[in-house]
């Protein structure tokens, strides 16, 4: 825990299930979160906290929101995702990062920070460039990068788009942190866990390792064995994750399919707990077991590397320890 005197207040967007939080939770007081998703929000609130509401962030009235000192979150990416619909703010919730927007201008918090896929910088770089003059002109010092949670000490190469806003009468501008850590691979990250439980997919078991239960299901080792003997054209093809590299970008479809995240010894997809591993979120963050599996595969897919979040939420508390002169510590 970091010794504090005084945590600002926080609120958390789309906060999915916690794993930006949960770095966040030792520099700041998160006081309200939502999520649509019952079964993420189940894991949220057995890591960080019973404030958190369920519902679409659409029908909540910004009044109902408390009022914070900054707010936090990453809207849905799968329309700006290269591996997603790519249907940028017209699809379906593509259009939800003017409601985070819309959400900041009226609440006007001291600082607020987004994240979003890389995707969001590249091809859609306008819509990316329209967002951050809206910022900008009500009132925020604006400044947005790319990391790249590998740079980060994270055994995955994991690109994100952050987005950081600071309120112009605070006078400053957010500085991102700088990498801080040499890379480390899959081995390092998830080679000292023990043999897996095993369960089948619809058993709702934490396993004798919590979260680490194999189903050895989507896909099956022989659909594994078959495809690697006998390669054929297909839209995803196997790919078994390298021990001394560390592991391509976990999406959310590892909930459906985990054929491109591969044991590097064994004929099974990763389990939770390796997946979480190679997001480096510390063992002690545990979804529940009610939650179904499929979900708990998607909520490490949609998540946020923890080591980049824990270097942003100590950049921020830091910076504001130094510029913001109300802070009553």
């Amino acid at each position: 825990m970091f010794d504090q005197s005084y945590k600002l207040k926080i609120c958390s967007l789309f906060a999915g299930g916690g794993l930006f939080d949960y770095a966040f939770k030792q520099y700041f007081d998160i006081i309200w979160a939502n999520e649509l998703s019952p079964a993420a929000a189940a894991c949220y609130r057995a890591n960080i906290g019973d404030h958190i509401q369920v519902g679409d962030i659409q029908n909540i009235d910004p009044s109902e929101i408390p009022e914070s000192d900054g707010y936090i979150g990453g809207p849905p990416c799968i329309d700006f995702s290269s591996n997603g619909r790519n249907n940028g703010e017209s699809g379906e919730t593509g259009h939800l990062i003017w409601v985070y927007y819309k959400l900041i201008q009226t609440k006007r918090p001291k600082f607020f920070l987004f994240e979003n896929v890389s995707n969001l910088s590249v091809r859609h770089k306008e819509t990316l460039e329209r967002l951050v003059e809206a910022f900008d002109s009500v009132g925020y010092n604006v400044s947005f990068k790319t990391l790249d949670a590998a740079d980060y000490g994270v055994a995955q190469f994991r690109k994100r788009v952050f987005v950081a806003g600071i309120r112009k009468d605070l006078g400053f501008t957010f500085d991102f942190p700088a990498p801080a850590a040499a890379q480390i691979n899959v081995r390092e990250a998830i080679g000292d866990l023990p043999v897996p439980t095993t369960a089948h997919s619809r058993q709702r078991v934490l396993g004798d390792f919590p979260n680490h239960v194999a189903t050895w299901e989507s896909p099956t080792p022989q659909r594994i064995i078959d495809v690697i003997q006998h390669p054929r054209s297909q839209w995803r093809g196997m790919r078994r994750l390298q021990w001394d590299y560390p592991s391509p970008t976990i999406t959310a479809h590892v909930s459906k399919d985990g054929r491109e995240h591969l044991f590097p010894s064994e004929p099974r997809r990763i389990t939770v707990r390796e997946g979480l591993r190679l997001m480096s979120v510390p063992d002690d963050f545990i979804i529940p077991a009610e939650v179904p599996l499929s979900h708990q595969y998607r909520i490490v897919g949609n998540g946020i590397a923890y080591h980049v979040a824990d270097a942003l939420a100590h950049a921020l508390y830091t910076q504001f320890q130094v510029y913001d002169t109300t802070l009553a510590i």
